[in-house]
């Protein structure tokens, strides 16, 4: 991938993974805030008559209603749960394999210049060969003709 891939795709990444967040938390809000009106609802609730039986009768009722109440929010939370991070290994995955890609890209850049590096060095080394052989003729034939 080029760099300015990478960066998109970066960037990208971090805004899912900023709206998965966003989205989970707001939902989750919104459940509780459901939550504790539906709580509310159920314990105002006027009475339908003061009598000790119908009082004990009603309060059960509403008990089993909040208990009701409660365990599907704990299920639906559950849920919730575990499809956030469903999402988020899904996520961390996309996110594992762009650094995988970019870790490969910048061993490949390494790679690259040291290629060229040697062969650079190379060319320089045998240029400069060639140099040292030419002023070791000058100085042999300078020194025959005296």
């Amino acid at each position: 991938m080029q760099n300015q891939e990478m960066t998109s795709s970066y960037v990208e990444l971090s805004s899912q993974a900023y709206t998965l967040f966003v989205d989970a938390f707001a939902s989750a809000n919104q459940r509780a805030l459901g939550y504790a009106k539906s709580l509310f609802e159920i314990a105002a609730r006027p009475y339908a008559s003061l009598t000790p039986a119908a009082v004990a009768q009603e309060n059960f009722s509403r008990a089993n209603q909040i208990v009701s109440l409660t365990v599907g929010e704990l299920q639906t939370t559950g849920q919730k749960t575990a499809e956030l991070a469903e999402k988020a290994v899904t996520h961390g995955t996309k996110l594992q394999e762009t650094y995988v890609a970019a870790m490969r890209g910048l061993v490949n850049s390494g790679i690259s210049n040291m290629n060229f590096v040697k062969e650079t060095t190379d060319r320089q080394i045998d240029d400069l060969a060639k140099r040292f052989d030419e002023i070791q003729s000058r100085a042999t034939a300078t020194i025959s003709n005296n």
